[in-house]
């Protein structure tokens, strides 16, 4: 796990199944759920995991499968390396976590959480 890595969940707080693969911190990556990329389904994640991730990262969650910002989203903004494990419990309200080193903007209109339709990670160092 030298460069980490974010898993998404079905349930709240990381619980219930998986969804999609693991993803590796320190990789950027462009997710449409719809088409099942990276084996993830459409409609299903309502929290993730960070464990390990290695630096700079900011993860967007979409309801609109086009990332459009005129429906549910949410912005998680990694500041700084994670060297134990985050859990973002939720995508429809904002957080400050782990000291504020992960800080959850969520843009509510009328919920994410088990809506998410694209996932874009920039990993920026």
């Amino acid at each position: 796990m030298a460069n980490g890595q974010i898993t998404f969940w079905e349930g709240n707080g990381a619980t219930q199944d998986q969804v999609g693969n693991t993803l590796s911190g320190g990789t950027s990556y462009n997710i449409n759920c719809k088409s099942g990329d990276y084996g993830f389904s459409n409609d299903e994640a309502r929290s993730l995991k960070l464990e390990g991730i290695p630096g700079i990262t900011l993860i967007k969650v979409y309801d609109s499968p086009s990332a459009s910002t005129d429906d549910d989203w949410a912005q998680i903004l990694v500041k700084g390396p994670i060297t134990d494990s985050v859990i973002v419990s939720s995508f429809n309200s904002s957080a400050n976590l782990d000291g504020g080193n992960v800080v959850v903007t969520s843009h509510y209109h009328n919920g994410l959480d088990g809506k998410v339709s694209k996932i874009m990670i920039d990993y920026l160092g």
